[in-house]
């Protein structure tokens, strides 16, 4: 009991120790006891004090409210803190993220640009390739043709010889329908 007086009263003498206004009571009602001061005198002084113990406990409740206000607002301060921390992480991964789809969008371009190119180089080599088809085509038409007169004259040649020699060579004379079968 004795040190919880002791520290109850060190309050008094140092600004630096905290004095709630229960602890205020506690001494002023001590001090009473061993009061030798006249009652007059001690009424006047200990409605003065009291006074003063109220309105220290008044200010101590709105101490209590402002604490509880400022602890609420430093939570929600460092819970946007932590938003925030974290939206700052999400824009970083998100730019990266952007890099990565813009090396991608970039790389898709140059493989369009690429088949561009080649659909022009096969395109350009089609059209050369076709030119030759036709001159090919065109000398094609012409040899057959020639082919073709040629042989009629040496078939027709063979068949005036074999129409002199009648009796040598039995010739019998197909149709185009027996021709067509033949070659078949």
């Amino acid at each position: 009991n004795s040190i919880r007086e002791q520290r109850l009263f060190s309050t008094l003498q140092s600004p630096d120790m905290a004095l709630s206004s229960s602890e205020a009571k506690e001494v002023l009602d001590r001090l009473d006891i061993d009061d030798t001061v006249s009652i007059v005198d001690r009424a006047m002084m200990r409605n003065s004090i009291e006074a003063e113990i109220m309105s220290l406990s008044e200010t101590e409740l709105q101490f209590t409210e402002k604490l509880q206000k400022y602890e609420e607002t430093d939570q929600e301060w460092n819970k946007l803190l932590t938003e925030q921390e974290m939206a700052r992480e999400n824009l970083s991964k998100k730019k990266m993220e952007e890099i990565e789809a813009r090396k991608s969008l970039s790389k898709a371009r140059d493989y369009v640009i690429e088949a561009k190119e080649d659909l022009v180089k096969t395109s350009d080599a089609l059209r050369g390739v076709e030119q030759k088809v036709r001159k090919n085509a065109q000398d094609m038409d012409k040899i057959t043709a020639s082919l073709n007169r040629k042989q009629e004259r040496v078939r027709n040649a063979l068949r005036k010889k074999a129409e002199l020699l009648k009796g040598g060579i039995h010739m019998q004379y197909l149709t185009e329908e027996e021709l067509t079968a033949l070659r078949r």
